[in-house]
């Protein structure tokens, strides 16, 4: 089959989740999509189980995968950008789960020369701790509606879906702020800053605001919508690493302008 986006998922490990993404993905409204897992080092164990759910799936499913080495998110992704077949890319996290409007919105959004920043919805701790595969099938999350909206969770509003034939002259998307766990955008835009750095060995600092920066500084800017492009989040506590060894590298990047980075994708392996 023949596909308009390659949905770039990093994971490591959590099967559960994956399951509950799969799941979500199935009822998708717009189908064209292929889904490539950019695994940072699952086990061997782990990697079967993702490999047999990905052969219950009617959507195409490639698995790249390297050792586990520590973090190096960013190299794995930047290998399943050059392993993806679709011209239009989306990016989510192995703990978002995307509601079923998902790739529709994105792909509705498109703009050569832009980044699509979707959103995400904060998930509280119980609402987290208590999701299975099983309850996502069974439409959970929905049913969660109104305890979402009025919870304290940061993003509670975007639990509200305003589709975009609604919005235009309405709601105006914002600037800025790239969520790595949810954005979109043209390969070969992401190819002019050749993808990620790679020398970000460590979670929480640099590895999407980087991306941003560089992005804006060949001109390709994030364009931020609310209220739709949306994905559940996990509640977790936010990995820290302290000295964090990306910020001298952002800083870096920072002060001598970088768009392009030397540091990024092999491109032995993409097509010429």
């Amino acid at each position: 089959m023949d596909v308009d986006i390659s949905i770039i998922i990093a994971v490591y490990n959590n099967v559960k989740w994956l399951k509950m993404i799969f799941s979500m993905l199935q009822k998708q409204t717009y189908k064209r999509f292929e889904v490539v897992l950019a695994d940072d080092g699952s086990s061997s164990e782990n990697v079967a189980e993702m490999d047999a759910l990905a052969a219950t799936v009617d959507f195409p499913v490639q698995h790249v995968w390297h050792e586990d080495k520590g973090w190096r998110k960013d190299i794995i992704l930047n290998k399943a950008v050059v392993a993806s077949k679709a011209d239009y890319l989306v990016f989510l996290d192995g703990d978002c789960i995307p509601d079923k409007h998902f790739v529709k919105d994105h792909y509705d959004l498109r703009q050569k020369g832009y980044v699509v920043g979707g959103r995400r919805i904060q998930l509280t701790q119980e609402i987290s701790d208590r999701l299975t595969p099983e309850l996502v099938e069974k439409g959970y999350i929905r049913s969660q509606f109104f305890p979402l909206l009025f919870s304290k969770e940061r993003h509670s509003e975007n639990v509200l879906r305003i589709p975009l034939k609604l919005r235009f002259g309405l709601i105006k998307p914002g600037k800025g702020c790239l969520l790595g766990c949810n954005f979109g955008m043209y390969k070969d835009d992401l190819l002019k800053v050749n993808g990620f750095d790679e020398r970000y060995l460590a979670p929480a600092t640099g590895e999407d605001t980087d991306l941003e920066a560089r992005l804006a500084r060949v001109g390709i800017p994030v364009l931020r919508y609310k209220f739709i492009c949306r994905v559940y989040h996990r509640k977790h506590i936010r990995k820290e690493v302290d000295p964090n060894p990306n910020v001298p590298i952002l800083e870096e990047n920072n002060r001598l302008q970088i768009g392009y980075t030397p540091y990024g994708i092999d491109k032995s392996g993409l097509p010429n």
